[in-house]
């Protein structure tokens, strides 16, 4: 991944920790709960030298020259790379309060399955890769494990598509040395018919033990399931933090949850918070490491209003940007608004103040054509520790990047919705904030119409674009300027044949981007791009008395 921009949380340098007197030892940094979230994710051997375990800090040295010392890196062999694919939504029937939830079976016409995809380095074999059930580890489809050799400069990728699933699986793929291999998978669910109809997709997401989720809501009508996925071997605890526009909302069984290894265990958020329009999720795990998801569901009266499967957006910082924002024809929106029940289809910006400083928020729009003035200015006032909901209603038809600055850390992610007729129903779709686009981000297209949107907010930059097709070849790369301050369109058709996937990579000013996707004349969800390819693994070694 390239560089991102730095957090006030971010942990000092080697260099800045100096040794402040002759003769006295200065005690190691002790990594903090994001670090140890990420070497676990991204599958980081610790390394023990004797006697001295550092792992993703910095460690000053401990002898008597009055200067820093700068420890040394040392590459490890990495680990498997781990995606957590959800649940499919699932009806809920009963134990409404509760965190094993009861479910009926969905509508007849549902169907959920994974696509995934592993790309091995060029010049290398394909790395052995599997699809398996998480809470039994039975295998639904392996993929690479072979030894034969590529031509040098070739990437021949595994491929599966479309495999249909029912329960919470794991894509699971082999390393090479000291590097992890490009890998990914989304699953998409799909129903016509039913209290569930609509489209969501999502990514499977490697695990994490600190991740934050904005755009739920448990208003009448509406469900919010949690889905808490434990693919590791050792049990989690699992405390949330949850916020509304009111303030934040604390009770009984918002404290350690208990997620065994192999488990999902499903958490009704309106048990904990009913009646908000707005919902930010904190879930911080201790232990293992958990996926998470929200499973969102509307009904208006006997109507169904969409679904989703809301994933953990950036963590609170100065700066977000929110891609893949897709707005409908806003007079028909405004006038589906004026019937009964359907208030919540306007389109929003839900930004999260978890600190205990309000915030004055600043959001840039930007469109094909570039810069669009939000009404009012685009300058917004959000009281701390609330889920302030800023209005999209003023944006005229299209896909947008929302550029969103503020004087201290927040969340954000946008809602919005899809249908203009009332009685046949609407979709709604949740666009969560990115990271900044590297190299080696691998899009898994959805099962569904894909349109790949990117912005560069504050430069020009240039991505570099390469299509995977269904028969695991990789397409000659093609090169797309992009103009500081517009939203571009990709459609992955336009890349190569039968695309399965997308490899992005991205030079110049910060880049993001997203991936929209709808069916028929009602359907919509968004998935912010995966992260990039993390390279080699290194950790800092250090030896003292």
């Amino acid at each position: 991944m390239s560089e991102t921009k730095s957090s006030p949380e971010s942990q000092p340098t080697a260099r800045e920790q100096t040794v402040k007197e002759r003769g006295r030892k200065t005690a190691p940094a002790r990594p903090s709960r994001a670090r140890a979230a990420g070497r676990w994710s991204g599958g980081v051997l610790l390394l023990a030298c004797a006697g001295a375990l550092v792992a993703g800090s910095s460690l000053a040295g401990t002898g008597t020259a009055g200067r820093a010392v700068d420890v040394p890196y040392a590459e490890v062999p990495a680990g498997p790379l781990t995606g957590v694919c959800p649940e499919p939504l699932r009806l809920l029937s009963g134990n409404v309060a509760g965190t094993d939830a009861e479910f009926s079976a969905e509508s007849s016409s549902a169907r959920s399955v994974v696509n995934a995809v592993v790309l091995p380095a060029a010049g290398n074999p394909l790395p052995a890769a599997s699809l398996a059930s998480v809470k039994d580890g039975s295998v639904l489809l392996r993929m690479g494990g072979g030894t034969q050799v590529p031509l040098a400069g070739t990437r021949t990728a595994g491929v599966a598509r479309d495999q249909q699933v029912s329960a919470a699986t794991v894509l699971s793929a082999d390393p090479k040395g000291a590097l992890q291999p490009t890998a990914g998978a989304a699953m998409t669910y799909a129903a016509t018919d039913g209290d569930l109809s609509g489209l969501a997709a999502a990514n499977c997401q490697p695990p994490a033990n600190d991740q934050w989720l904005v755009g739920a809501r448990t208003t009448v009508g509406a469900t919010a399931v949690l889905q808490l996925t434990n693919a590791s071997q050792t049990a989690a605890a699992v405390d949330l933090e949850l916020y509304g526009p009111a303030g934040p909302l604390d009770g009984p069984g918002t404290r350690g949850i208990s997620v065994a290894p192999g488990q999902t265990r499903s958490v009704v958020l309106a048990g904990l918070a009913a009646n908000q329009e707005a919902l930010a999720v904190r879930v911080r795990s201790s232990g293992g490491p958990v996926s998470a998801v929200i499973s969102q569901s509307l009904l208006r009266g006997l109507t169904p209003g969409g679904v989703e499967l809301i994933q953990p957006t950036t963590a609170p910082r100065p700066n977000q940007v929110v891609g893949g924002v897709f707005i409908q024809n806003p007079e028909a929106t405004r006038k589906l608004a004026a019937v009964d029940g359907y208030a919540s289809v306007t389109p929003s910006l839900q930004v999260a103040v978890p600190g205990a400083t309000d915030a004055v928020v600043n959001v840039r729009v930007f469109s094909a054509a570039g810069e669009v003035n939000l009404e009012g200015g685009g300058s917004y006032n959000a009281a701390a520790g609330t889920v302030t909901k800023l209005p999209l209603d003023s944006l005229p038809e299209g896909t947008y990047t929302l550029d969103i600055s503020s004087d201290v850390s927040v969340a954000a992610a946008a809602v919005v919705t899809r249908g203009t007729d009332a009685g046949a129903g609407t979709d709604l779709a949740v666009a969560s904030a990115g990271e900044r686009v590297g190299s080696e981000h691998l899009a898994v297209l959805a099962s569904a119409n894909t349109v790949l949107s990117f912005a560069a907010p504050a430069g020009a930059a240039e991505l570099s674009l390469a299509a995977v097709s269904a028969d695991g070849s990789l397409q000659a790369e093609k090169i797309l300027p992009l103009s500081a301050g517009s939203t571009t369109a990709v459609l992955p058709a336009d890349l190569g044949t039968s695309p399965v996937a997308v490899l992005v990579r991205a030079t110049g000013a910060p880049v993001y981007g997203a991936q929209v996707v709808t069916e028929g004349d009602r359907g919509l969800s968004v998935l912010v791009l995966p992260k990039g390819n993390a390279g080699a693994n290194r950790v800092q070694v250090g030896v003292g008395n």
